[in-house]
């Protein structure tokens, strides 16, 4: 093989090189996950479970897009919305309330900023939504009665809420103000379900967190 026939192939094979790292670029800040189209396959299960457990009408509200709390609505609590998530999210964003009965639990939601996160995602493998400042985390609990809504600190600093009955989050798909959007990222089964809120409590306090 002459030199020129070599310098081509290097060429070639230098230029194939840069293709390829660009599509994986592409692919992965698409998806979480490199091997994108099982990531995609996967998300899209999920998102089914979501829609099967809290596309309901005492659960899902309309939110205008780029907003985070409902509009035109007086008594959002109690409200029933016709229109499914797929609907909403069509013209705007969704909210989802919580401290309603799914089954024999309670939806609830860990509202969780920076450090209380963290410290959460570094010891439980469960599967949340990326919102600007931290991570929502969906809970089904076992409880007789709604939970009660409930403050979280790590070493005296407010780090999140704990959500339950009058209170509502921006769902998943939604667009925050700045553009960003609530995106699931998948660590495990989509709700994380606890026995009670003790149980609850008794983890976060495992990694620092208090209830208060």
């Amino acid at each position: 093989m002459s030199r020129e026939d070599k310098l081509t192939n290097f060429i070639i094979a230098g230029g194939l090189f840069n293709f390829l790292i660009l599509l994986y670029y592409i692919f992965n800040t698409s998806y979480p996950c490199p091997l994108f189209w099982i990531h995609a396959r996967k998300t899209k299960i999920i998102m089914k479970e979501l829609l099967r457990r809290l596309d309901r009408k005492d659960i899902r509200l309309s939110i205008p897009l780029k907003g985070k709390y409902p509009e035109g609505v007086v008594d959002w609590v109690n409200y029933k919305e016709e229109r499914t998530i797929r609907e909403l999210l069509v013209v705007g964003n969704v909210g989802l309330r919580t401290g309603v009965k799914v089954g024999n639990c309670y939806f609830c939601v860990l509202d969780l900023d920076g450090k209380g996160w963290t410290r959460i995602l570094s010891s439980q493998r469960v599967s949340y939504i990326r919102t600007v400042k931290g991570i929502h985390i969906y809970l089904l609990i076992k409880e007789k009665e709604t939970p009660r809504n409930r403050i979280l600190y790590y070493r005296g600093e407010r780090v999140g809420d704990f959500l339950n009955k009058g209170k509502q989050i921006v769902g998943v798909g939604s667009i925050h103000k700045e553009g960003i959007v609530y995106r699931l990222v998948k660590r495990g089964k989509w709700f994380w379900k606890l026995k009670s809120v003790e149980e609850l409590k008794g983890k976060l306090e495992k990694w620092g967190i208090i209830f208060k």
